[in-house]
């Protein structure tokens, strides 16, 4: 399923202490509660609830912090202000000052979200003393310290109304917002998280300070620290800042806004520019607490899955719709499940929404079967267990699950999913699935209407649900892995198969006992693949699609029953091929694999449905600013011919050569150019060389590509100053993107200098870079804005790139325009300052660092090695080029290569009305 996302009750202390004291330090000393599988719980006086989920073999560490506020709780005249105020916390404290500089001094990833029932925080850096101590005092101050400033919320409030017409831009999601408004009569998940837009610009700072102080307070919130860390010092700064903050006198009440059966069906019907239509339905469903949720996930996996789900069969086989997902999210109140469907716009689309309602009367009535089950439980069991065993990804995945009532709400959603029978799926079938309990968006009166009434579950319930629950054996640890070049080193093993094949293995541990195998397969030469790009990426998308073995239905099912996870994608010369697995499915999953590889049958239907589904994408982002920008600029800074790979088609273009793309084609690029003997395998997870040399050479081993491989390489083309504006109608937002290509790689010793000049100037810290600073901090004309630099690492390679971007109110061209032109003049004439330089070097390393403990890193820098010979100790010697910078290196490449005389502009949007 695609799933799609729409992103201190405190008495005010005065004084200079900085946080309230309780009545006695020892009164405010962290409890341990329990602990259920791997996440150990601690609980403070003043009602704080803390949470540890220790996993050594990662090297970063992750403090989220969520509050039990989010939409849900505004009134009248507050739509967006549990969003704003996320933002606000941005800005700066009373006893730590500017927040944002401080997170981009120090690197790392942070963030912020806000949803119906929670809003959180969160900050991932690598693990040291210094990182946990500073985030933890950090969240508790900006708990009850934020100063919240009339004059930040006015530049604010312009930055958030820029990311709600962002969202104003994407017809699916107006149509879904709109949706589920209409779905809802009083309770709040009827209004969007991001607000309304007139509430948004009319809050003033003692209101929206009102509300902070409600809310964010100890009693209403959840720490969570995960990942690498010493859990002795995590309780002492937990203790010491945390612990210092008095339990609040007042009580919360609970929002007792208790939605009514609806009592007819309803429709929507949105009119907006825009080339792609869609259909998008809503039912009332459950809480996540409730089993019921659990009974709905399973049914909803049935219905919508590629490619076994019923609804997928009865309209996206039948090409009456291009694709269709669906959305549950895990709310704390009675939720709802949005199913969207995308449709072709040749196809008459109220006639197709009356056949997919057609198709979701039979919901209740279809006849269900026990492998449909089991396959669903599979299906939902993979993504649990790998979200589980991604330590860092479940820290901030549990927001989700605190904002819906408890964090062991997850434990026992699991175990609920695998207790689910096929009597339990017809029944919520049948409960939920009816025709006067949906919205498609008209009041009919009807007679004799059993209303639908979803459970309630209390917090006293919950409770109760929750408080013994010990949950399964905690799994063997994995074993720590230290992110250094000298420790990848250390741990790397490699090889070569007979047809050539390279492969590299990282002897790295992940949790769960989980295994990653990337492998990148260069083929052919330019020649033989001009005009050849979507018929590859057609065939590597169709590797999937079947097997002379295997149906696709069945191989999904295999997979998901494995955990396992396998991608193809082609795109210029390079097949790429990711496998997701574990260690007891590795065998079983590489023999899927290589049935995949060594015999596909390229169905037609699947093919038809492939096309269809490409070019409703392509549609969609024909007329969407940010999409039109990115890909004029392209073809206005690489001047090549349409037979060459580097060309950048138009959307239009790419649309006429997927609809020739027939069969034929895809087997002939298969038979003619697909094959593993240029590449290079890497391998993280599993370090029994023999064993993956020969799993490897199983698969992949006589998989050999007959077209001579040869690397095309792009060509460095000067790029002249030039200005287009592109005029697109009715659209809410507007996109500015700047480029000019540069002659350079890796090797060229300008290049270190020029890292950082891009860092200061638009790329580095967080949202402290000059163009961001500038754009969104200062004016407040840009929710998004900053600056990229591409240089190639291969020394054949010398065709390189800088570029900026911003999104901007169409209204707002002009000031942009000026304010990004206006930084490059000052930067180029000015210079950076002392202070820049250092800051941006330390924020720069940090993000390296924190790089280098994601395994995606790792197999990147091992896969660049296999086929590029470019060694590991080149990552830590660009850093040592780098800590030898002085200040007038990295000001005179800025001068010598920012240069506003080349850089070609494309403005897109409604610019005249």
């Amino acid at each position: 399923m695609k799933k799609t996302l729409y992103s201190l009750v405190f008495a005010f202390i005065l004084g200079t202490a900085p946080y309230a004291i309780a009545q006695k330090s020892t009164t405010n000393t962290a409890q341990f509660v329990t602990q259920v599988e791997g996440i150990k719980e601690y609980k403070l006086n003043n009602g704080l609830q803390v949470l540890f989920i220790p996993d050594a073999s990662q090297s970063n560490v992750v403090v989220n912090i969520t509050y039990h506020v989010g939409s849900k709780h505004e009134g009248y005249g507050e739509k967006g202000m549990a969003h704003l105020l996320e933002h606000m916390l941005f800005k700066s404290t009373k006893n730590l000052g500017d927040i944002k500089k401080m997170l981009s001094d120090k690197g790392g990833n942070a963030n912020g979200t806000t949803w119906y029932d929670r809003t959180n925080y969160y900050e991932i850096f690598p693990y040291s003393e210094e990182n946990l101590r500073w985030s933890i005092e950090m969240e508790a101050d900006r708990m009850i310290n934020a100063t919240i400033l009339q004059e930040d919320l006015d530049k604010e409030f312009s930055v958030v109304r820029n990311e709600f017409e962002i969202g104003e831009n994407n017809p699916m999601g107006v149509l879904m917002e709109r949706v589920i408004n209409a779905g809802y009569v009083w309770h709040n998940y009827g209004n969007s998280t991001i607000g309304s837009r007139e509430d948004i610009e009319r809050v003033k700072a003692p209101q929206l300070r009102k509300f902070y102080e409600k809310y964010y307070q100890p009693d209403n919130a959840v720490l969570v620290v995960a990942g690498k860390f010493d859990e002795k010092k995590a309780l002492e700064y937990v203790n010491k800042y945390f612990g210092a903050i008095a339990k609040p006198a007042r009580a919360l009440d609970e929002i007792q806004t208790k939605e009514p059966a609806q009592d007819g069906e309803k429709f929507v019907e949105v009119k907006r520019a825009g080339d792609s239509q869609a259909v998008g339905i809503m039912y009332h469903t459950a809480p996540f607490a409730d089993k019921d949720y659990a009974a709905l996930s399973v049914l909803e996996e049935i219905l919508t899955s590629d490619p076994s789900g019923y609804l997928y069969k009865s309209l996206v086989d039948t090409h009456k719709v291009s694709s269709i997902w669906s959305f549950s999210p895990q709310l704390r109140d009675a939720g709802f499940m949005f199913i969207g469907a995308e449709v072709s716009k040749e196809k008459n689309i109220k006639q197709i929404r009356d056949e997919v309602r057609t198709e979701l009367d039979k919901i209740a009535s279809n006849n269900y079967t026990e492998a449909d089950v089991k396959r669903a439980q599979s299906s939902i069991a993979k993504q649990l267990e790998n979200l589980k065993n991604n330590t860092i990804g479940q820290a901030v995945n549990l927001t989700e699950i605190i904002g819906s009532g408890d964090y062991r709400l997850n434990f026992i959603y699991r175990d609920n999913v695998e207790k689910v029978t096929l009597a339990d799926v017809k029944r919520v079938a049948e409960k939920y699935f009816r025709e006067n309990n949906r919205t498609v968006g008209i009041f009919i009166p009807t007679k004799d209407e059993i209303r639908v009434l979803p459970n309630e579950v209390s917090s006293k319930e919950i409770k109760n649900l929750v408080t013994n629950y010990k949950g399964r054996e905690v799994e063997k640890e994995a074993k720590a892995f230290e992110a250094s070049i000298a420790n990848l080193k250390a741990n790397y093993a490699e090889g070569k198969l007979n047809n050539g094949l390279k492969y590299g293995i990282i002897n790295k541990e992940i949790k769960g006992e989980k295994v990653i195998i990337s492998l990148n397969l260069p083929i052919s030469n330019e020649k033989d693949l001009a005009g050849k790009q979507e018929i590859g990426s057609m065939a590597a998308q169709l590797l999937l699609a079947g097997t002379k073995s295997m149906t696709k239905e069945q191989i999904k099912d295999k997979l998901d029953e494995l955990k396992s996870s396998v991608y193809f994608g082609f795109s210029g010369q390079n097949l790429t091929v990711n496998i997701n697995t574990y260690k007891k499915s590795l065998a079983e999953t590489m023999k899927i694999v290589k049935q995949m590889i060594t015999e596909p049958t390229f169905p037609e239907a699947e093919l038809e449905k492939l096309k269809i589904e490409n070019v409703t994408y392509l549609e969609g982002n024909m007329n969407d600013p940010q999409s039109v920008a990115f890909t004029e600029i392209q073809r206005l800074t690489n001047n090549y011919p349409k037979s060459s790979l580097f060309y950048t088609s138009t959307f239009q273009e790419m649309i006429d050569d997927i609809k020739k793309v027939k069969r034929t084609d895809l087997v002939n690029f298969y038979q003619n150019y697909f094959g593993a003997n240029n590449g290079a395998a890497s391998v993280i997870g599993m370090n029994e060389k023999e064993k993956i040399q020969q799993l490897i050479d199983d698969t992949f081993g006589k998989w050999n590509s007959k077209s001579k491989y040869e690397k095309a390489y792009p060509t460095y083309h000067a790029t002249v100053k030039n200005d287009k504006i592109i005029n697109i109608a009715d659209k809410e937002n507007a996109a500015a993107v700047g480029g000019l290509n540069l002659k350079m790689n890796q090797n060229h010793s300008d290049y270190p200098a020029l890292v950082i000049a891009n860092e200061i100037l638009g790329s580095g810290g967080f949202l402290a870079a000059r163009i961001p600073m500038r754009l969104r901090e200062k004016e407040g004309i840009s929710y998004g804005a900053g600056s990229y630099l591409d240089v190639p690492s291969d020394p054949k390679n010398e065709s390189a790139s800088w570029g900026y971007y911003a999104f901007l109110n169409p209204t707002k061209r002009d000031a942009v325009e000026n304010a990004v032109k206006d930084e490059i003049i000052k930067a180029a004439k000015s210079g950076f300052t002392a202070e820049e330089l250092k800051s941006n070097i330390s924020s720069w390393k940090t993000s390296r660092e924190t790089a280098l403990g994601n395994d995606g890193t790792l197999l990147a820098l091992s896969t660049n090695y296999l086929l590029n010979n470019i060694s590991f100790d080149e990552f830590t010697a660009l850093e040592k080029k780098i800590d030898k910078l002085t200040l007038s290196q990295v000001n005179e490449a800025m001068k010598k290569y920012i240069d506003l005389e080349k850089i070609i502009s494309v403005y897109t949007g409604t610019f005249k009305k």
